[in-house]
């Protein structure tokens, strides 16, 4: 009985963690459209203008204890400029899973909605201020680990300053997991981003989930990437990530494209 007890223990402990995984690649596909955003999770402080759209798509595999995650695509994600300072993104994925020891298994996964609103703009003696809000929606298949059952909500505040050629953005927000709220998570994200030329950028960051249970682990991961753009509306992205904790996803590599489509 205690072996069976443990087996099924790190299973659902392995499933969080393709969860989880899963989860921060699809942030990282809907992130603003600005220059800070893929191939980055943290959120930046860009939006789009009244009426403008882009389309981002990507490829994407991560690698944890529990099997291998690939979205492919990673998309459509939809970032649309609503209003001045005011913007709203839509983003799913197609999931394919390989757990380790079970069937491979396809479909679509669990989708973001998220809005953003720009308080304040950027001046020299103070930065630029956000607030975001993030839903994530059980679209995906649960009983076949595609998705999580009902809805994560995560408010954001968003602060960003630039230095010379250097843009530095920290982010903090709180993770309401409605299908148990004992694994609550506080979100503590910061991302910096260097213009090497006019078309050229390189980009870190560290993503957090910090635990507020003891029956749960913390969540870091460390990813380091470039975007070059390869004319006014199209810009490539690419990085790769590491889970720095053992509930952590152990790689992350993610390749795509953002394109403004008007």
């Amino acid at each position: 009985m205690a072996r069976v007890i443990s087996a099924a223990t790190q299973r659902g402990k392995g499933r969080r963690r393709t969860a989880w995984a899963f989860v921060i690649a699809l942030n990282a596909l809907a992130t603003s459209p600005a220059w800070a955003g893929r191939p980055l999770t943290t959120e930046d402080t860009g939006t789009l203008d009244p009426g403008k759209v882009e389309l981002e798509l990507s490829l994407d595999y991560i690698r944890d204890g529990a099997g291998d995650i690939f979205l492919l695509p990673g998309g459509p994600a939809l970032n649309i400029g609503l209003l001045p300072r005011l913007e709203g993104t839509v983003a799913t994925a197609f999931v394919l899973l390989d757990p380790e020891g079970e069937p491979l298994r396809a479909g679509v996964g669990d989708s973001l909605v998220r809005l953003k609103y720009r308080f304040l703009d950027e001046r020299s003696h103070w930065p630029a201020v956000m607030a975001a809000v993030t839903a994530r929606l059980p679209t995906g298949d649960e009983d076949r680990g595609l998705g999580e059952e009902e809805v994560d909500v995560q408010p954001l505040a968003v602060l960003s300053k630039t230095f010379g050629p250097v843009i530095l953005t920290v982010n903090a927000g709180y993770t309401f997991v409605t299908r148990d709220r004992d694994v609550d998570v506080v979100n503590l994200h910061a991302s910096a981003e260097a213009g090497i030329t006019r078309a050229w950028s390189i980009v870190g960051e560290v993503v957090s989930e910090l635990a507020t249970d003891r029956r749960t682990d913390d969540r870091v991961v460390l990813r380091a990437g470039t975007v070059y753009a390869v004319r006014e509306r199209v810009r490539l992205d690419a990085a790769i990530g590491f889970g720095t904790t053992r509930a952590s996803p152990d790689v992350l590599l993610t390749v795509g494209v953002t394109i403004a489509l008007n």
